[in-house]
């Protein structure tokens, strides 16, 4: 997947790349901040959906112009993610297997890149409104995950552990977002706008303990963008 992914996006971006080859393109550079709230979609049998954590992502912005309009988007984030999610389990109490119910509440901290294709409508005053979509790799840097285990014969425990080793490395990701930019003067502009990442890949790893099946679960989130380009 990740193969065909990479070549879909060299065949969308190589028009572009010849274009910048033969154009003088103008450079923003910026920084950005995002809160964001994102989720864990699971897609194994029997694990649940559970709630949303509160994020953010910070990073650096970079827009090169080819075009009046059209802008090449890209940047480095560090993106603080997370979900919740609920899932038959089966732990060892002494010498015995119990059988349960844990509660995951998972964190995940990833390195991205986006690439996008970044398109503007001409400005009306100090203003002008965006449109930018395109694809996002990330990959993980850290993931922890608090767990209560409730057993079928009243059982109970919790604890905070290390799930890198149960994740994948790559989050390949869809990036589509809107928004606005307001000109503060010839060469600064602040921006803001709504962003939403669709994850591509899984980015669990490992086997239930209870049913041997293979952990699956999606990682998305929406994010409110708010930045400073130079």
């Amino acid at each position: 997947m990740r193969k065909k992914l990479f070549c879909f996006a060299v065949i969308c971006l190589l028009p572009l790349q010849l274009v910048l080859a033969q154009k003088s393109q103008e450079i923003k550079l910026g920084l950005k901040v995002a809160p964001n709230i994102s989720f864990l979609t699971p897609a194994t049998s029997d694990y649940s959906y559970d709630g949303v954590k509160m994020g953010a992502v910070i990073g650096l912005v970079s827009d090169i112009y080819f075009a009046e309009h059209y802008a090449f988007s890209t940047g480095l984030n560090f993106n603080l993610l997370g979900g919740k999610i609920t899932y038959p389990d089966k732990v060892k109490v002494g010498t015995r297997d119990t059988l349960g119910v844990t509660k995951s509440n998972d964190s995940f901290v990833y390195i991205e890149i986006p690439l996008m294709l970044k398109m503007f409508t001409k400005k009306f005053g100090r203003f002008s409104f965006f449109g930018q979509l395109g694809f996002g790799t990330g990959f993980r840097i850290a993931a922890r995950a608090k767990t209560e285990f409730t057993g079928d014969k009243g059982y109970t425990s919790s604890e905070k552990k290390d799930i890198t080793s149960q994740t994948t490395l790559i989050r390949e990701s869809v990036l589509i977002g809107i928004g606005s930019e307001v000109s503060i003067d010839q060469s600064t502009r602040i921006f803001f706008g709504l962003g939403y990442s669709n994850s591509l890949n899984n980015v669990l790893k490992g086997y239930n303990a209870k049913s041997g099946d293979n952990q699956k679960a999606y990682l998305n989130y929406a994010e409110l963008n708010l930045g400073v380009m130079f």
